[in-house]
């Protein structure tokens, strides 16, 4: 059932260079944002066009995964047609957490937030907030999936999972806390639009998660790595340190845990 229940019009939000026109459907219930995304754009949406479901009944994340989507938590797609080269856009990831990030943070203290290269946002070191970006027909689609409510059942293998409201105790309303993630998610896609990542790395570095620790990362292919964040290029890659190879720029991959610093020499902290 893909029952538009309202549509909010919020152009006042974005700057003209970015997105002319910001349009929010909210939908009751559908199979996923990203699938109204898609269909929009095959009718010829405009960048700005945004889809907000209530529940979705098959809810996407990054490889494949299933997106738990209950009702009580937000679920967006953002359609963006954005004027910097393709090579470019994978950073949407982290311009997205970032945004995240920064509607949280009046909410929650910031010594608790951190942003998990290169899509999740954590709380206390659970999963509260996802980026899924996809490419269609030459136009990205930000999805943005925050459990506002209700934190999923995950299995022993994925990444634990937290909501807002076992963080807060005032109440959460969803409406609000959208246009505030919006908000921020406009101020920072304009400044990456005019200028990439580089004006955007200092402040995603301020809430990276595993900073300089050591940390295993998974790859689609391939044995897991090992080695020690660095932060990020300004490409939005990682700058991971490891023994054997030395620095290595990672374009893709799961950090699937931090290990003890101890386990990796730290030529920084060296006297």
């Amino acid at each position: 059932m893909n029952r538009l229940l309202r549509l909010c019009r919020l152009s006042s939000l974005w700057r003209a260079d970015v997105i002319t026109n910001l349009s929010v459907s909210v939908i009751e219930q559908t199979t996923s944002t990203s699938d109204l995304a898609r269909s929009a754009i095959d009718d010829g949406a405009v960048s700005g066009t945004v889809f907000q479901a209530l529940i979705q009944t098959r809810g996407r994340g990054r490889h494949g995964r299933v997106w738990q989507s209950p009702k009580g938590n937000l679920y967006v797609s953002v359609i963006v047609q954005p004027s910097r080269p393709q090579m470019d856009w994978p950073g949407l990831s982290l311009v997205a957490g970032l945004a995240l990030a920064d509607t949280f943070a009046p909410l929650i203290n910031t010594a608790h937030l951190r942003l998990k290269w290169p899509n999740d946002v954590l709380v206390d070191g659970k999963k509260i907030a996802g980026v899924l970006l996809e490419v269609y027909k030459g136009v990205v689609i930000i999805g943005i999936g925050v459990n506002l409510v209700t934190a999923p059942d995950v299995d022993a293998d994925s990444w634990p999972a937290t909501a807002l409201t076992d963080h807060i105790l005032q109440p959460v309303f969803m409406d609000d806390f959208r246009d505030q993630l919006l908000t921020h998610l406009q101020h920072h896609l304009a400044n990456w639009d005019q200028a990439g990542l580089e004006p955007l790395i200092k402040p995603w570095t301020e809430y990276a998660a595993f900073l300089n620790e050591n940390i295993i990362l998974a790859h689609e292919t391939g044995k897991p790595t090992h080695g020690r964040f660095r932060g990020i290029h300004p490409d939005g890659t990682m700058r991971l340190e490891t023994d054997t190879d030395g620095m290595l720029s990672i374009s893709a991959g799961d950090v699937i845990r931090a290990r003890p610093v101890k386990q990796m020499d730290d030529p920084i902290n060296k006297s």
